[in-house]
């Protein structure tokens, strides 16, 4: 049987801009992270410890470079280096995590994906931000680094394809897996498309449930995904 094609929310967040990543070599060791199932004999532990507090002396260094000195000297601004565990199965497993704040929650946050020995200079410094963020920050302006990227062109709907419901139409949309995720809705809009998507990509369906104020959107055009729903129920 056809498995039911479960919709998504129109709503989601959007995932931050990465610099350039470093590779691991196949000969690079792996650090296992303190408190895992594996532990290093005292001596390998206490070496890559050594070893991750120079790197990130040596990055924050880097990092410094970029900063106007006065804003250093008078701590307007504080650097901080970390290295953080990455959750995502579709990223390295250990991120160098760069914090450039100032006073008033301005600055900026951002990764590297790799661990603090890893890191190169020119990958850093392309990820850093260009002179007129520091004195917005040092201003109390919150600009936001790295910046938005550039919405693709949207582009044009799949030519000569005739959809099933129209605008208004009484729908029930696959939220979930199983008989009881289906809720019904009605279609506000045909060929739904994010700001974001790339260029020609669309939704056929924009749909508002009844149950939830947030708007959907199907993906496709198919019985498993969206299907005739109910007439609204009028109290």
């Amino acid at each position: 049987s056809t498995q039911p094609l479960i919709l998504i929310m129109t709503s989601f967040p959007r995932k931050r801009a990465s610099p350039t990543p470093t590779f691991r070599s196949a000969s690079s060791p792996l650090t296992m992270m303190k408190g895992g199932p594996f532990k290093m004999p005292a001596s390998a532990e206490a070496e890559e410890d050594k070893r991750r507090k120079a790197a990130i002396i040596k990055i924050r260094g880097w990092v410094e470079s970029h900063v106007p000195a006065e804003h250093l000297k008078s701590r307007a601004c504080v650097i901080d280096i970390q290295e953080a565990q990455c959750g995502d199965p579709d990223c390295a497993p250990i991120d160098t995590i760069v914090r450039i704040i100032y006073e008033g929650n301005c600055g900026t946050v951002f990764g590297l994906p790799c661990e603090a020995w890893e890191v190169d200079k020119t990958d850093l410094f392309e990820s850093m931000p260009t002179e007129e963020y520091f004195q917005q920050w040092k201003e109390g302006t919150k600009a936001r680094w790295p910046p938005e990227p550039e919405n693709p062109e949207p582009g044009e709907p799949p030519p000569g394809v005739e959809l099933r419901f129209a605008v208004g139409d009484r729908v029930e949309c696959c939220v979930q897996r199983g008989e009881d995720g289906w809720k019904p809705g009605t279609v506000v809009s045909l060929w739904y498309r994010a700001a974001s998507w790339p260029t020609g990509q669309y939704a056929p369906y924009q749909i508002k449930l009844d149950d939830h104020e947030s708007l959907i959107f199907a993906p496709q055009d198919r019985d498993n995904c969206i299907r005739p729903g109910p007439p609204l129920e009028v109290e």
